[in-house]
C-alpha cells in the first residue's frame, strides 16, 4: 500500500484546549514545552528558525534540523514555528513507528495539501508520484528517485505561489520512501521560497545515518532558570534543581516527574524519590501510568498501538467484540492520559506510550489485538491481511502467499521498502525452509533497490546461512555482490559474484558474470576480464538477443582491454546493433552502460553520443537513476579527453551528486578525479584538493586504490595548476619508476612526460627536461596519433636552445594539433609558445599566440589557465580586460548553462536535473552575474558555440 493515513492541511496553530494535528495524528497541547503561552529556554533555536523562515521568504531555501531525546521539546518548537510562520503555507507530516513498512505513508500526508499541482509535473515524475501515493492507478515505470524528483517539483511549484513551510516531525520513524523523498528535496531545493523544519531523535551508536549531512542542531535539556519557569506553581522552587539533575532538564521528564510526586514532595515537606525517570528512562514513567490504568483503558491503548493508522472505528469495534464498553474504555484511557481522541481518530498521547504498551503486553495479547483488529476492519482487505499475519502463531503458507501478493502490489506502486518487509514477513510464516529462503532472497533484492543495503545484507546473509537451494543462494549472492560492487569493496564484490555465478541458473547466472566482468575492469585486470568473457560466451544462449548482446559486449571489452582493438570492433558493434534494434533492449535502462561502452570498445566513441543521450533521457524519464552514475562518469571522461571541459565538469558533478545519493563508492571516486582535474584547471585549488582527497578516500574504500594510476596523474596536474612544481616532479618520477609513466590502462609509455618536462624547466632542471623530451620523442617516433605528435614537438620547442629551432618545433606542434582532438593540449602549446616568444623579445608574435591560447581556454571554461595566458599578455605590454567578472562557475551552474544553451526552459532543465524551476532560475542568475552576459539568449550563444562567455578583450 502506498499510504494509509489521512492527510491534513495545516493552518497557523491550534486553539487552546483542543488537540492539534500532526499529519492527521492528534497530540495534546499540554505536551508543549511552554510556560503559559511562551516557550521557555529555547531562544537560540527560535532565532535560528526565524532566520530560516526569513531566508525562505527571500527565495533562499534552507532547513532547520533539530535532534534530541524523546520529550526534549522538538515538537513544541515545530508547533511554535508553524504558528509564527506568517505568510507561509504550512504542510506537515510525522513519522509513525508502526508505519515504517508502509510505502510513502508520511509523504502522502505531506503532499496531499499540494496535490492540485500534480498535473503540472513532468510526465514521468507525475506518474511515479501519483502511483506511489495512490493518487493514480496501476504500476508505472521508474524507481524511487523519480518519486523524490516529483516531490521536489511539487514543493517548488507550490512555493511559486506563496512561501512554503515544510514541517516533518519524528524523522527517525519516516518510512524509507518518504525519508528519501524529503531528504532529496532538502538537498536539491536552493533558490526556492521553501523552508524545512525537521525533528528527530538522534541515531543510536553505530546506527546508519542517511541524513548525517544535514545541519542537525542538538536540542538538550532546559537549564535551571528555564526549568523554574516551566514548573512554576507546580513544584517548590528549591526542588527544581534536583529535578533538573535527575531528568537532565528534559521538559517531558520534568513534567512527568513533577506529576508523579506526592503533594508533600512537591511542597518540599517530604524527600524526593530515589529514582526519577530521565531521557531513555522516561519509559519507566509510562510503565507506571499503564499499571495504574484500568484493564479496559490498557486494552484500548494496546489496540491503538497495534494499529498503523489513527482510525477510531476498528478500535471501537474490536473493543465491543471483546465484550468491553468501548466508550468507557476510551474515556478511561483519556482520563489516565493514555489516549487522545479527535473526530474519528484515536492516538497515543506520546510515542513512548505506544512503545510501552507493546512492550508490556505479552505476545499472546499482542496477537489477539491484531486478530481483533483484522476482524473489525471493513473494506480494507490488505490491512486485514497484515493484521492476520501478525496474529498467527506458527506456519501458515496460505497467509504467506497472500503477503507475497501484497508485496507484488507494493512493488508495482514503487513501494520497494514495504514490499521487502512483506516478503520478509512471508518468509517467517513459511512451513518449509526452502520457501522461506526464496522469500528472503526476493526481500533482500527489494531492500537493496529501496536503498537499504544494511537490511539487504542481513536478509541475504540469512538466506546463505539457512541451507537454501542453489537458485536462491545465487540470487542472494548476486544481491550481495552488486551492493559490494557499487557501495563497498570491489575485490569483495568479485568473490561474491563469482560465488553467485557458480550456483545461480539461467539469466541470473549471466547477470552475475557480466557484473563480474565490470568488477575485473575496475582494478585494471585484463586477464580477469578475458576469463569472464569466455565464461559468458559459454553460458549465453545465442538465440536470445539479450544474452547474445551481453556476450558480445563482454568479449569486446576483454579484447580492447587486452590491447586487441582491431579484433574488438566486430563484437562491439554487433552488441550495439543488438541493443539498438531489439525493441525490448532499446529501452532497457539496465543496459545503458553496456550501450555506452560498446562504441568505445569499437574504437568509435563518438557513435555513443546519440545512443547515450537517448538512453539517458529515457532512463531519467523512467526514474532509473541507479544506472546513471557509471554512465555519467564515462561521459565525463570522454568529454575531458576530447577537450569538452565544460561538459566534463558538469557531468562529473552530476555523477557525484547521484552517486552520493545512492551510496556508491567506486564510481564516485572516478567522478571525484575528474572534478579535481576540472576544479584545478579553473583555479579553484581548495575545491580541487578536496575532490582529490575524496577520490583517494573512496578508492581506498572501494579497494582499487593500488590500481588507480589516474589519481596520481590528477595529483600531478592539480599541483601543476597551482604552481607546486616540486610535487609534480615527485609524483611523476614515481610513476615512471612504477610503470614507465603509462596511462591508467597500461598504454602510451611516458605519457607523463609533457607535464614533467614543464615542471623540470620551471625548476631550472634543463638537462633532465631535455633528456626526457628526447626519450619521449624516441619512444613515439613512429606514432600516427596527431595528439602525440603535437606533444613531441611541443617538448622539442620547450627544450630547444635557440629561438629559431623552438619556433619551428612549436609551429609543427600547432599543425599536428589541428588534426587531433585535444584542444586543451593545443591551447597549452600556444601558451608556452607565446611565453617563449615574449622572453625572446618578440612581443607582437607573442601576443598572437597568447590571445589564441586565452580564447581557447575561455572557450573551455578553464579560468585558471585563461588567467595564465592573460598574465603573459600583460607582460607583453598588452592591456587586457577579460575573464569571468563575477567568479568561476560551479559544476552545477555549468550544467544548467549547458542545458539552457540547448534551448531548454527552466521547467525542462529542472526535470532533467531533478531540481525545482526556482532553483534553476537561481543558477541561471548566477551564470549571468559571473559571466557578465545579459540574457539567456547570450548564454545559449556563448555555451553552444564553445566561445568565451565572458567576452573577449584586448
Amino acid at each position: 500500500m502506498p499510504a494509509v493515513r489521512s492527510a491534513a492541511s495545516w493552518g497557523t496553530g491550534s486553539g487552546a484546549g483542543r488537540a492539534s494535528r500532526v499529519g492527521g495524528i492528534p497530540h495534546p497541547p499540554a505536551r508543549r514545552v511552554r510556560s503559559g503561552a511562551v516557550l521557555v529556554g529555547r531562544a537560540p533555536e527560535l532565532a535560528a528558525i526565524a532566520a530560516t523562515l526569513d531566508d525562505a521568504r527571500r527565495g533562499r531555501s534552507r532547513a532547520s534540523c533539530l535532534q534530541g531525546e524523546a520529550g526534549v521539546g522538538k515538537t513544541s518548537l515545530l508547533d511554535a514555528a508553524a504558528a509564527a510562520a506568517g505568510g507561509f503555507r504550512v504542510t506537515r507530516t510525522r513519522g509513525v513507528h508502526a508505519e515504517l513498512g508502509l510505502g510513502h505513508a508520511a509523504l502522502l500526508d505531506l503532499l496531499t495539501p499540494l496535490r492540485a499541482g500534480l498535473p503540472d509535473l513532468p510526465a514521468g515524475q507525475r506518474d511515479a508520484l501519483g502511483a506511489a501515493l495512490g493518487w493514480t492507478a496501476g504500476p508505472v515505470p521508474g524507481e524511487r528517485f523519480l518519486v523524490a524528483a516529483g516531490t521536489v517539483s511539487l514543493l517548488g511549484a507550490a512555493a511559486e505561489r506563496e512561501p512554503l513551510l515544510v514541517v516533518v516531525d519524528d524523522v527517525q520513524w519516516l518510512d524509507p520512501g518518504s525519508l528519501r523523498a524529503v531528504a532529496f528535496a532538502v538537498r536539491r531545493l536552493r533558490g526556492d521560497r521553501v523552508a524545512f523544519l525537521l525533528a528527530r531523535r538522534p541515531p543510536l551508536p553505530g546506527e546508519a545515518d542517511e541524513l548525517s549531512d544535514l545541519p542537525w542542531r542538538d536540542l538538550t535539556g532546559l537549564d535551571l532558570p528555564a526549568a523554574r519557569l516551566l514548573l512554576a506553581g507546580q513544584v517548590a522552587a528549591p526542588l527544581v534543581g534536583a529535578l533538573v539533575a535527575a531528568t537532565g532538564g528534559n521538559p517531558l521528564g520534568l513534567r512527568e516527574a513533577a506529576s508523579a510526586l506526592s503533594p508533600e514532595q512537591r511542597r518540599g515537606s517530604a524527600p524526593l524519590p530515589d529514582a526519577v525517570p530521565v531521557g531513555q528512562r522516561l519509559a519507566a514513567g509510562f510503565d507506571r501510568v499503564l499499571q495504574q490504568a484500568p484493564a479496559g483503558a490498557r486494552r484500548a491503548l494496546l489496540l491503538v498501538a497495534c494499529s498503523p493508522r489513527p482510525d477510531a472505528g476498528p478500535v471501537v469495534r474490536a473493543l465491543g467484540a471483546e465484550g468491553l464498553v468501548a466508550e468507557e474504555a476510551v474515556a478511561d484511557a483519556e482520563r489516565c492520559g493514555l489516549l487522545v481522541s479527535g473526530p474519528g481518530t484515536l492516538e497515543a498521547v506520546h510515542p513512548l506510550l505506544r512503545a510501552a504498551a507493546l512492550r508490556a503486553a505479552p505476545p499472546g495479547e499482542r496477537r489477539s489485538a491484531h486478530a481483533a483488529l483484522a476482524a473489525a476492519l471493513d473494506g480494507d482487505p490488505e490491512l486485514a491481511t497484515r493484521h492476520r499475519s501478525l496474529a498467527v502463531l506458527g506456519a501458515d503458507d496460505r497467509l504467506a502467499d497472500d503477503l507475497v501478493l501484497l508485496a507484488g502490489r507494493e512493488r508495482g506502486r514503487r513501494g520497494l521498502a514495504a514490499a521487502s518487509a512483506l516478503q520478509e514477513h512471508a518468509a517467517r510464516l513459511r512451513g518449509s525452509a526452502g520457501a522461506a529462503a526464496t522469500d528472503r532472497s526476493v526481500a533482500a533484492e527489494d531492500a537493496w533497490l529501496a536503498g537499504d543495503p544494511v537490511r539487504a545484507r542481513r536478509l541475504a546473509g540469512e538466506v546463505l546461512d539457512g541451507g537454501a537451494a542453489p537458485a536462491d543462494r545465487g540470487r542472494a549472492l548476486l544481491t550481495l555482490g552488486t551492493i559490494e560492487h557499487y557501495a563497498g569493496s570491489v575485490p569483495a564484490a568479485g568473490d561474491l559474484l563469482r560465488s553467485a555465478a557458480d550456483c545461480a541458473v539461467g539469466g541470473e547466472r549471466l547477470r552475475a558474470l557480466v557484473e563480474l566482468g565490470f568488477v575485473g575492469y575496475r582494478p585494471g585486470s585484463p586477464a580477469a576480464v578475458a576469463a569472464v568473457a569466455a565464461e559468458v560466451r559459454a553460458t549465453a544462449d545465442p538465440g536470445d538477443p539479450e544474452q547474445a548482446a551481453l556476450a558480445d559486449h563482454t568479449e569486446a571489452m576483454a579484447l580492447a582491454f587486452g590491447g586487441r582493438w582491431a579484433e574488438a570492433r566486430v563484437p562491439a558493434l554487433r552488441a550495439l546493433e543488438r541493443l539498438e534494434t531489439d525493441p525490448r533492449l532499446r529501452t532497457d535502462a539496465r543496459y545503458l552502460a553496456v550501450a555506452a561502452l560498446a562504441p568505445a570498445w569499437a574504437g568509435e566513441p563518438e557513435r555513443a553520443v546519440p545512443v547515450v543521450e537517448r538512453r539517458l533521457s529515457a532512463a531519467r524519464a523512467a526514474g532509473a537513476l541507479g544506472v546513471l552514475p557509471l554512465v555519467h562518469v564515462l561521459v565525463a571522461g570522454w568529454a575531458l579527453v576530447r577537450g569538452d571541459h565544460r561538459r566534463a565538469y558538469a557531468v562529473a558533478g552530476e555523477a557525484t551528486e547521484l552517486g552520493r545519493e545512492l551510496g556508491y563508492v567506486a564510481d564516485l571516486a572516478t567522478a571525484a578525479e575528474v572534478l579535481a582535474f576540472e576544479e584545478a584547471a579553473r583555479g579553484r585549488h581548495e575545491e580541487a584538493a578536496a575532490a582529490l582527497a575524496s577520490a583517494r578516500e573512496l578508492g581506498n574504500r572501494a579497494g582499487v586504490a593500488a590500481a588507480s594510476v589516474q589519481v596520481h596523474l590528477v595529483d600531478a596536474f592539480t599541483a601543476l595548476c597551482r604552481g607546486d612544481l616540486a610535487r609534480v616532479v615527485a609524483v611523476l618520477e614515481a610513476r615512471i619508476a612504477a610503470d614507465g609513466g603509462r596511462l591508467p590502462r597500461g598504454d602510451h609509455e611516458l605519457a607523463v612526460a609533457p607535464d614533467l618536462v614543464e615542471a623540470y624547466l620551471g625548476l631550472g632542471r634543463h638537462a633532465e627536461a631535455a633528456a626526457l623530451a628526447a626519450r619521449y620523442a624516441e619512444t613515439h617516433a613512429g606514432t600516427a596519433l596527431p595528439e602525440v605528435r603535437a606533444q613531441v614537438e611541443r617538448l622539442a620547442g620547450l627544450v630547444a636552445g635557440d629561438g629559431g629551432t623552438a619556433v619551428a618545433a612549436f609551429e609543427r606542434s600547432h599543425e599536428a594539433a589541428a588534426a587531433g582532438t585535444d584542444p586543451f593540449g593545443a591551447a597549452r602549446t600556444r601558451l608556452l609558445h607565446g611565453a617563449r616568444l615574449r622572453r625572446s623579445g618578440e612581443r607582437v608574435a607573442a601576443r598572437r599566440q597568447l590571445r589564441l591560447a586565452a580564447d581557447a581556454f575561455a572557450g573551455m571554461g578553464l579560468d585558471g589557465w585563461e588567467r595564465r595566458a592573460v598574465e603573459e599578455l600583460a607582460a607583453t605590454g598588452q592591456r587586457v580586460r577579460r575573464g569571468s567578472p563575477g567568479g568561476v562557475l560551479t559544476s552545477q551552474e555549468t550544467r544548467v548553462a549547458l542545458l539552457v544553451a540547448r534551448g531548454m526552459t527552466n521547467r525542462e532543465v529542472a526535470a532533467e536535473l531533478f531540481l525545482s524551476p526556482r532553483t534553476v532560475e537561481h543558477h541561471v542568475t548566477a551564470v549571468l552575474r559571473k559571466t557578465g552576459l545579459r540574457s539567456r539568449v547570450a548564454v545559449a550563444a556563448a555555451f553552444a558555440a564553445g566561445g568565451d562567455p565572458a567576452g573577449s578583450g584586448g
